[in-house]
């Protein structure tokens, strides 16, 4: 399989996670939420290498990092270094969402404070997932008109 088919796979298996997700707090649903984080990061990390081999990037210097560093090095890229950018350093951006999420899912609300932090819920990972295809579809309509 090429690094688009595996984009689109690791996508399809967030889709179907999120489909089976009730949010009642349960060890099989932490373990889901779990499951989906990880087949996003394995989808941004095959868009990562799919978007280096249309900007001729070398693969085999990327195969060695880990998702998010190997979209800093796609970041400066002239063409998409500014939609990458904003994915980083905005607070909605999907790579802080996704490192946010993961340490909610690591150290869980604390009930017995009044001013707690938010919760994961349906609406965020919605949020997650229509910012994760935004994102590859901005990128892949830029890079086709360049």
């Amino acid at each position: 399989m090429n690094s688009k088919e595996l984009v689109n796979l690791y996508l399809d298996i967030c889709e179907d996670i999120h489909a089976n997700l009730v949010f009642d707090e349960s060890s099989k649903d932490k373990n889901n939420l779990y499951l989906f984080l990880s087949s996003l990061e394995q989808s941004l990390d095959f868009l990562a290498l799919d978007i280096s081999s249309i900007l001729n990037i070398d693969i085999i210097l990327l195969n060695k990092l880990n998702y998010q560093a190997k979209w800093n090095i796609l970041a400066d890229e002239p063409a998409i270094k500014n939609i990458i950018d904003n994915e980083f350093n905005n607070s909605d951006g999907i790579f802080l969402l996704i490192n946010s999420t993961k340490e909610k899912l690591l150290n869980p609300v604390n009930a017995s404070i009044i001013a707690s932090n938010d919760t994961i819920d349906l609406k965020k990972i919605n949020l997650i997932l229509d910012k994760y295809k935004r994102f590859m579809l901005l990128l892949r309509k830029t890079l086709e008109e360049c």
